[in-house]
């Protein structure tokens, strides 16, 4: 697919990995609806930088545990354009041994980490025009994890939901295509996530590559699933390793 002039929709673009993807796909042409919750001034800077970069963009605020919040931020987005892209980065990572936590914890995961994918890609794929095209006319990209495919004791909730987005991802898959691909990023530890040095080293010690995923692979991984038509219903492991 051709970048250029596209507009895509970024949920948690304030994140980490959500502020430098707006960045890096201005460099290509893209025109960015850019998802927060809470952080408005560190969104305007998000905003702003891609301004600068020759693209449009705007900062759109919605709290994904609520449902009319999301289909509100959708509403809002479609003002500016057709969507040609979703790339939902925005996640909720928390411990919850099932003994000890509360349904509303429970509640809230599963619906920030999975629901509101679903909810997303519901709303992007009504909003699309039909289209008999061979090629892919749309694309989205949802963002998973290691934990998804190899789970971690006491985030028994979080992993679920996320080996959920998985199963999503392959299922939508199937029934978008051709006009629509759908792919998932499922991210082991990325450059920056921990502070303590000792447990970095520990950390490190059981990556096969022995390093955390920089940020740029992160990015780079993007770019190269929205300019490959011939990939779809694939989650692409960025881990090091760790998962073998």
């Amino acid at each position: 697919m051709e970048l250029k002039d596209k507009t895509a929709l970024i949920t948690g673009s304030t994140g980490k990995i959500g502020r430098r993807l707006a960045g890096t796909l201005a460099a290509e042409g893209v025109h960015c609806l850019c998802h927060f919750y809470r952080h408005k001034r560190l969104a305007d800077k998000v905003v702003q930088a891609v301004c600068r970069q020759g693209a449009h963009a705007w900062a759109l605020e919605a709290d994904f545990r609520r449902e009319d919040q999301i289909r509100r931020l959708f509403q809002k987005a479609q003002k500016h354009g057709p969507i040609d892209l979703l790339i939902h980065t925005a996640a909720l990572f928390a411990k919850t041994p099932i003994k000890t936590s509360t349904p509303r914890q429970i509640r809230d995961l599963i619906q920030v980490n999975f629901t509101a994918s679903a909810l997303l890609a519901h709303l992007f794929v009504k909003s699309l025009p039909h289209s008999d095209r061979g090629n892919p006319s749309a694309k989205i990209i949802f963002f998973a994890d290691i934990g998804a495919i190899r789970p971690w004791k006491n985030y028994s909730i979080y992993c679920a939901a996320k080996a959920a987005v998985i199963a999503l991802t392959q299922s939508l898959a199937k029934e978008l295509a051709p006009q629509i691909t759908v792919n998932a990023i499922a991210l082991g530890i990325v450059e920056g996530g921990l502070d303590s040095p000792q447990e970095i080293a520990a950390r490190k010690k059981r990556i096969p590559a022995g390093t955390f995923v920089p940020v740029e692979e992160v990015l780079e991984a993007v770019k190269f699933i929205l300019k490959t038509d011939s990939m779809t219903g694939r989650a692409l492991v960025l881990d090091g390793g760790v998962v073998l």
